[in-house]
């Protein structure tokens, strides 16, 4: 009689659940995207992904929840950190496109959560990240110009800038006015260049 008591490897239960938290992510992140912030529903993210609401819910607590998680998860992937790599604003264009392309990817994610930072700790947490990443890529990226400037006016010159580069003024040129990334490029370029004044 053979007494040895066999050993339960869970391992292939816990990457089927790994790959189906990777796929509910993957599916809230594209609604998120396709159909903005006030039509998000839960009914929907469990519809794509195949599971059930209460699914997701185990998985992730509530619908704030899900949508940080896929923040988190969505983010690494658009903050390619190399390409901020010796990136200056001596060339505007590329330093506008850069920002805006990472804008492209997690946006429509950062636009939702700010519509609700006011009742989510979880929220202002994750947003106060990318603030202080936004406000350090700025001052690093725009030193040159900035320090060019008065003492009494660098701090205005700094937030003139922050305010140009900001996540909202992405969604009014690409969601609201529907101006393709070249073009939304563009214009904040211009608006750079004006605050720097840097002649074409």
């Amino acid at each position: 009689m053979n007494t040895k008591t066999r050993t339960y490897d869970s391992s292939k239960r816990k990457a089927q659940a790994e790959a189906r938290r990777t796929l509910m992510l993957k599916c809230a992140a594209q609604l998120l995207a396709d159909s903005g912030t006030d039509e998000f529903r839960l009914e929907d993210v469990a519809q794509a992904a195949g599971v059930s609401v209460q699914t997701i819910l185990r998985a992730f607590g509530s619908k704030d929840g899900l949508v940080i998680k896929t923040l988190e998860f969505e983010a690494p992937s658009a903050l390619d950190m190399s390409v901020y790599d010796n990136i200056r604003i001596e060339d505007v264009g590329d330093m506008i496109r850069t920002m805006f392309q990472v804008y492209d990817k997690i946006g429509d994610l950062v636009i939702h959560a700010l519509a609700h930072e006011h009742r989510s700790p979880e929220f202002q947490k994750s947003l106060d990240v990318g603030r202080a990443f936004h406000k350090g890529w700025i001052a690093d990226a725009c030193d040159i110009h900035i320090a060019k400037r008065p003492p009494d006016e660098r701090a205005a010159m700094f937030h003139a800038l922050l305010a140009a580069t900001d996540i909202y003024v992405w969604k009014i040129l690409r969601r609201d006015e529907g101006l393709s990334l070249e073009d939304t490029v563009a214009t904040v370029t211009f608006t750079l260049k004006s605050l720097i004044q840097e002649k074409e």
